[in-house]
């Protein structure tokens, strides 16, 4: 087996033997990859995650031992394999069975590395009959399968979306989600780090929405770039920029950002404002609170002041003195599926229940330290309307000196809701991750 497969295998054991987000997962063993094999890299890993129900389906056709009951090894070098028979050019599907087999085999294992090899030569001859199998599947089953998602979120999502747009709800959240970059207007501007890009060969072009945002359209590693050093951009995608550009803080202001690593929208608020006033960073976990520091002093800022603080406790010490408050919640994650696949199989209805009690808790301390006349954004990187609008619209029920805020003015005419005071943002339409964010106004 070669050496890329055979850090995929060994990186997806690590995701599904310790339920590890795949993205941390692959930003920490890529660095042991080949450049040359890297975008490959990536791509098969996520792919295995993304199209898990299909994978394992297939094989448990083939199987009398079901994927529930094998060894990792043997289950996750068979799930490598379909993918890659499945999904990937079928041109070396020999060579997948024959690697397969081999790395089993330098496990020392030959009783399993015959089996791995009688499975996927079965899965070889039989391809045209297995997907015409699962064609046959009733309905909601079948795009289960096909696509990936727990029967309890197609149907979900069927009711939220309809019967008719469910298949291109479910494909596009399966889509490779695009490297988009927020530039730091403190340091340059779009148009000219766009020119430096082109003079180095880098294919990028303007984010759609976001004013900072820009697209890298072709694969490079980022922190290795001068321009990333030198804090003229970071990683961000354009969905969670439109944050900060629909709040549009002013200068010289105090900003609370409820939940604030990684750091994101803090950073990105900070560069609005030209590094000035003051930025209260907050988050519960103090681990994550070094991502912020380290990315402030790459970026050049010095407003913002990063600290611990559960953000569903009342501090009495804030009451009415921020203008202008973040509160990106946590969610479900259901609107960032193309970046984190696994999320999909990690969510159930219970969950969903809890932590909309959570967002509405926080909601509800945020507005307690924004002054008369200030701002606050809502957001969520999720799709489920009882996570977003639902929220906002329970909070100013028994909030009466709150209300939406038209900005229209902050976003594209594509958002006809902007001028009701929130955006809902969706893959399959706006080609983003699945957003909420909601402008609320303190009178």
């Amino acid at each position: 087996m070669d050496s890329y497969r055979i850090k995929v295998v060994e990186t997806l054991k690590k995701i599904f033997k310790d339920k590890s987000y795949s993205n941390i997962v692959i930003n920490n063993d890529i660095r042991n990859i080949d450049i040359r094999h890297q975008a490959l890299y990536r791509k098969s890993v996520l792919g295995v995650v993304e199209h898990l129900l299909f994978i394992d389906w297939i094989i448990n056709q083939m199987s009398n031992t079901k994927t529930k009951k094998m060894e990792t090894d043997v289950l996750v070098v068979l799930r490598l394999a379909v993918y890659q028979m499945f999904f990937l050019d079928n041109s070396y599907e020999n060579m997948v069975v024959s690697e397969s087999v081999q790395y089993i085999k330098d496990k020392g294992n030959i009783r399993a590395s015959k089996f791995v090899n009688g499975v996927l030569r079965n899965i070889l001859r039989q391809k045209k009959e297995l997907i015409e199998k699962m064609e046959d599947l009733p309905r909601e089953e079948y795009l289960s399968v096909k696509y990936s998602y727990p029967k309890e979120l197609v149907k979900r999502w069927q009711l939220q979306f309809g019967k008719d747009k469910i298949e291109e709800v479910l494909s596009l959240n399966n889509a490779e989600a695009p490297l988009e970059i927020r530039v730091n207007n403190m340091k340059i501007t779009r148009d000219d780090l766009l020119k430096i890009f082109n003079e180095k060969g880098i294919i990028a072009e303007k984010c759609k929405y976001a004013e900072k945002g820009i697209k890298i359209l072709n694969p490079i590693e980022t922190d290795k770039t001068e321009e990333y050093k030198k804090g003229l951009f970071s990683i961000q995608s354009e969905s969670s920029m439109l944050a900060g550009q629909i709040l549009n803080p002013a200068k010289d202001s105090l900003l609370i950002d409820m939940c604030a690593a990684p750091g994101g929208k803090s950073l990105n608020a900070a560069e609005i404002m030209n590094n000035t006033g003051k930025i209260l960073s907050r988050d519960i976990y103090p681990g994550k609170l070094s991502l912020i520091e380290k990315e402030r002093e790459r970026l050049g800022i010095s407003n913002i002041k990063a600290e611990a603080y559960d953000a569903t406790i009342s501090d009495e010490t804030l009451i009415e003195k921020a203008d202008f408050i973040i509160a990106d919640v946590p969610c479900s994650g259901l609107g960032i599926i193309r970046r984190k696949p696994e999320i999909k199989y990690n969510r159930t209805e219970d969950e969903i229940k809890e932590i909309s009690k959570i967002q509405l808790k926080i909601l509800e301390n945020a507005a307690r330290y924004l002054k008369r006349g200030g701002m606050m954004v809502y957001s969520t990187c999720t799709t489920n309307k009882e996570e977003n609008l639902e929220i906002v619209m329970e909070f100013l029920k028994h909030n009466k000196d709150f209300a939406l805020e038209d900005f229209s003015d902050r976003i594209n005419h594509d958002f006809p809701d902007a001028k009701k005071g929130y955006v809902e943002i969706y893959p399959h339409v706006h080609g983003m991750d699945g957003f909420f964010i909601a402008k609320i106004k303190r009178l």
